[in-house]
């Protein structure tokens, strides 16, 4: 049935039984919550822990087209998205509330769909999703609000960058951007894009237990990779008042990408959607961190000199700078 005939109580209901897993989850989040969806707010215990709170929205014929994500893929990278936010600071995630817009024409198995991908990787992680909103809008539009908390206290932050440090990246970058290229150019239809490049766009993995890891492990600096390496490592440096240089005979590409007519080193500096953990830290640490983790860490770079105008260099083979051409995502 469309979202009209179903109403919008009958599609709580729906919602309320597909979430239900969260709330049952052995976390830290389900035995803290007191209510979730049915009433005018959520509850649930707080902690003396430091806070942390994020936001992302997901919006069709911008950031997502149905002609190649599937609801139940929207569901899952909506909340993704935002779970990679907290684990760039290192953190846990607890709890999420999730508004959706939405046509009225939309059918209700569509909205079942979207919040089983959503329900599968919050379980996964121990997240509750407490409640949330409903609208009807002429487009989808996805928004998710995430809470968290850092038990420990030590944050990873964007402005912890220092002079020496070894600039480092979980997993392998390119292929969510090699997708999005192959799904978006004109006359490219989305059966001529291999699988695991649009799994990749589609069905991020947060690196969360990974964030916590390098916080223990003593790193202070990390950004998740959202926008594309070189405007994230930018931020850092922005951030940190420092400049970088980094090597592209460094980079982790991923595989995929090379199998593919595109420029596998301009996807991995420039394009985004990856959402691997950039970091920074002393050389020591990242060898600990190397063999502590469970996914691959690669050093690209290092961070230099202090600098009242920041700036990241690229370095080919030989040690020459190179013209990048292009920064990455901006949203205006």
């Amino acid at each position: 049935m469309d979202l009209s005939t179903v109403g919008e109580f009958g599609l709580i209901e729906l919602i309320n039984d597909v979430i239900q897993p969260t709330l049952h989850t052995p976390s830290v989040a389900a035995r803290r919550t007191v209510i979730g969806i049915g009433d005018d707010t959520a509850a649930w215990a707080g902690s003396d822990a430091l806070q942390l709170a994020t936001t992302d929205s997901l919006v069709e014929d911008v950031h997502f087209s149905f002609n190649w994500c599937a609801w139940e893929d929207l569901g899952h990278k909506s909340l993704a998205v935002n779970l990679s936010d907290i684990a760039a600071m290192g953190g846990v995630a607890l709890y999420a509330l999730v508004s959706l817009s939405c046509p009225g024409d939309v059918d209700s198995d569509s909205i079942v769909s979207f919040y089983k991908g959503m329900t599968g990787l919050a379980t996964e992680h121990g997240v509750v999703i407490i409640g949330g909103n409903l609208t009807r809008s002429p487009f989808v539009t996805s928004s998710v609000f995430v809470m968290g908390e850092s038990p420990t206290g030590r944050l990873l932050r964007r402005s912890s960058a220092r002079p020496g440090d070894v600039i480092a990246v979980t997993g392998s970058l390119g292929a969510a951007a090699a997708a999005l290229t192959l799904l978006t150019r004109e006359g490219c239809a989305p059966a001529y894009t291999p699988e695991c490049l649009r799994h990749a766009l589609v069905r991020p993995r947060p690196r969360l237990n990974e964030g916590r890891q390098l916080a223990d492990a003593g790193v202070e600096c990390a950004i998740d990779v959202s926008d594309g390496l070189l405007s994230d490592l930018s931020h850092i440096c922005e951030c940190s008042r420092t400049n970088a240089t980094i090597r592209i005979d460094q980079l982790p590409v991923s595989p995929e990408c090379r199998e593919v007519s595109l420029d596998p080193v301009s996807l991995a500096l420039s394009g985004g959607e990856a959402y691997e953990l950039l970091f920074t830290c002393p050389d020591r640490i990242v060898q600990k961190v190397m063999s502590q983790l469970d996914c691959p860490v690669t050093v690209i770079g290092q961070i230099q000199s202090t600098s009242d105008t920041p700036s990241v260099i690229t370095l080919d083979q030989d040690n020459r700078p190179i013209d990048t051409h292009g920064t990455g995502w901006r949203h205006f």
